[in-house]
């Protein structure tokens, strides 16, 4: 029997709102950051998974899903749809320190007031606030534990990658920690641009 305080997993979600990429779009960027994702200790993100984070929600109650997918339409549903330029590959937060291998993804207006509408939809929902400046990147990889790999200073500069991505919709992502690896649902997406909202609810 569980103890007090257990919560089951099953009424709980980790969850994140992203632009998802598009297969074309992952396969290049794929095939550009092959040496820097096979460098020893990177454990590199699955081409089916890279994607731009636009506010990490974290574990809540799996009954905010619902609520979150619905204040997310109502304040991305009028706003237009924009090219998002991804270029560059870099880390976080030093190079010294490197724990996250990223593609950069150019900050402009429109991509700033999606992710502010996006925050401040997650927070009517009941979430937090996020205090973290948003930083816009594609996370390639993670590296497991310091020093950073050798080579890596060279790998980021060899990296040799633009693409530009029609952003038209927002996903609500449930991101479930295995043994193997994350595996990650959408449980809603929002069209931007004034579409209706196309939310496709994840099973149960």
């Amino acid at each position: 029997m569980a103890g007090a305080g257990y919560v089951s997993p099953d009424v709980r979600s980790r969850l994140f709102a992203a632009v998802l990429l598009p297969a074309a779009v992952r396969a290049d960027l794929t095939r550009a950051t092959r040496a820097l994702r096979a460098l020893e200790g990177v454990r590199p993100v699955r081409a089916e998974q890279l994607h731009l984070t636009l506010r990490f929600i974290g574990e809540v109650d799996r009954g905010l899903e619902t609520p979150l997918a619905r204040e997310i339409a109502a304040a991305t549903a009028e706003l237009p749809g924009f090219p998002m330029r991804l270029r560059a590959a870099g880390v976080f937060p030093s190079h010294r320190r490197a724990r996250v291998l990223w593609i950069g993804v150019e900050e402009t207006p429109a991509l700033a007031a999606l992710q502010r509408s996006v925050e401040e939809a997650v927070v009517r929902a009941g979430v937090a606030p996020d205090a973290r400046p948003f930083r816009p990147h594609v996370t390639v990889g993670r590296i497991r534990r310091p020093p950073p790999p050798v080579g890596l200073a060279g790998a980021i500069a060899r990296v040799r990658f633009e693409a530009t991505v029609d952003v038209r919709r927002v996903s609500l992502m449930r991101s479930e920690l295995l043994p193997r690896g994350a595996r990650h649902t959408e449980v809603a997406a929002s069209r931007l641009a004034g579409g209706a909202d196309d939310a496709r609810r994840a099973r149960r």
